[in-house]
């Protein structure tokens, strides 16, 4: 292996890099767009509506909802399922039923967390009362539970 090389990939001196990355120029409408995004993925909707007053960047999308979103989100990862389905319904009572793939994937979530609780029987109990039907109306469903695709 020669000087400056690992494997395939070659290595770039630092003074080297700082004078390519120097020489970079991003747009700042492409810059601040970039922040915007980054404010709003993240859920900090104050920031992002002082970066929209200060920058003129339209956050693309309703700073109202990314509060509830991000309920929703911090539900799903604390493993409150049944909260997170609480709130999707509450900000669009017709999503669960007009998204069926998002209703299974929550339902899938909520058998995980049983699981993951250790309460095996009503783990299987929920399995059979709410997640065989789902995956007997839709085939792909029951590929995802590990089953197989007949």
């Amino acid at each position: 292996m020669g000087r400056g090389e690992a494997g395939s990939k070659k290595i770039i001196p630092t003074e080297a890099w700082e004078q390519k990355l120097a020489g970079v120029r991003v747009p700042k409408e492409d810059m601040n767009r970039l922040i915007m995004n980054f404010l709003v993925t993240e859920g900090y909707v104050e920031a992002a509506r002082m970066f929209e007053q200060e920058s003129s960047t339209p956050p693309g999308v309703n700073l109202d909802a990314i509060t509830d979103r991000m309920e929703v989100r911090r539900a799903l990862q604390s493993g409150d399922v049944e909260s997170a389905m609480e709130k999707v319904n509450d900000l669009d009572p017709e999503i669960l039923e007009s998204q069926p793939d998002l209703f299974f994937h929550l339902q899938q979530q909520r058998l995980i967390e049983l699981i993951r609780g250790g309460n095996v029987e009503a783990a299987l109990d929920f399995a059979q009362e709410y997640l065989a039907p789902l995956a007997e109306e839709k085939h792909q469903f029951l590929a995802e539970l590990g089953g197989s695709k007949q």
